[in-house]
């Protein structure tokens, strides 16, 4: 999905976002103002926006002189949502279709996403996540997910967001409990950017225990197949499967001609919504087909 020109506004709000929570200076937000709108000014336009904001974060940390300056949001959500893994994995079990349940709530927890959104609504998370197993899809291709697992014999899941990746790991959990010869891979991102999951988070909730977990080599905000390393896309084109998690990773891989990819992903502004054909604020379980 190529940069549409409201993705701009996306770029210089992060840096108004994140120079605000690190308490920089007027003097110090300006610069970095500066140094990003001429970033943006000669940047080349016919690539993804997850991939042009990858230079807009270097620019705004190389100012912060800090590459990860929500490391410690990021724990704060990873911990919230590790509080809640009893009561989630019971809802989980509790449920009459438990992979649909878990499917929803992963999705659910999409709302985690500081790069669409500067404040997340804690209540509005934690009703979401309990009400999750009664959200309606916009679009519904969860049926063909199982169907394509039953065969499978490994799945690429592609993370997104801190705080996210403890639910993720919940509906890996359910999947392998339904499909226990499934080799399943978690991919997180190779930098740290914005909240996106990175080996760190991935270790704080103990991925390891359920998925095989590898970083994708790049630091954009979202999977640039491109940017990415050559482990990372000979296991992106070898797995029978492809789940990838949140808004980012659709933009950047609406347009590639991999099969049996799978998009969750909560439409959070008007831009992505129009492309997936549905109203803001929806959550799509979307089979990738390709053009």
């Amino acid at each position: 999905m190529k940069l549409n020109m409201n993705c701009i506004l996306c770029n210089i709000k992060q840096v108004l976002t994140v120079t605000a929570f690190a308490h920089s200076s007027p003097q110090q937000q300006e610069q970095v103002i500066r140094d990003v709108l001429g970033y943006l000014a000669t940047t080349e336009y016919n690539r993804s926006n997850p991939e042009v904001i990858r230079g807009t974060w270097e620019i705004i940390t190389r100012y912060l002189e800090d590459r990860d300056p929500y490391r410690k949001i990021k724990v704060f959500y990873n911990e919230k949502l590790l509080a809640l893994v009893p009561a989630l994995r019971r809802q989980i079990a509790e449920a009459p279709d438990p992979f649909s349940a878990a499917l929803k709530m992963a999705v659910a927890a999409n709302l985690i996403d500081f790069a669409a959104t500067a404040a997340i609504d804690d209540q509005l998370l934690l009703n979401r996540l309990k009400q999750a197993r009664t959200e309606v899809f916009a679009v519904d291709d969860s049926q063909s997910l199982y169907c394509q697992l039953g065969p499978a014999r490994s799945l690429l899941y592609l993370g997104d967001n801190c705080g996210e990746i403890v639910v993720d790991k919940l509906f890996i959990e359910q999947i392998k409990k339904e499909f226990p010869r499934l080799q399943v891979y978690f991919g997180v991102r190779g930098q740290a950017i914005v909240n996106d999951v990175t080996l760190a988070d991935a270790a704080m909730i103990k991925m390891e225990q359920v998925a095989t977990v590898i970083d994708n080599g790049d630091g954009s905000l979202g999977t640039v197949m491109e940017r990415t390393s050559e482990q990372f896309k000979q296991i992106f084109h070898k797995a029978d499967v492809v789940i990838a998690k949140g808004q980012g990773n659709y933009e950047s891989l609406s347009e590639t001609k991999r099969l049996r990819l799978f998009f969750l992903f909560m439409a959070k502004c008007d831009t992505v919504a129009n492309a997936a054909g549905v109203s803001r604020q929806s959550i799509l379980c979307q089979e990738h087909h390709p053009g």
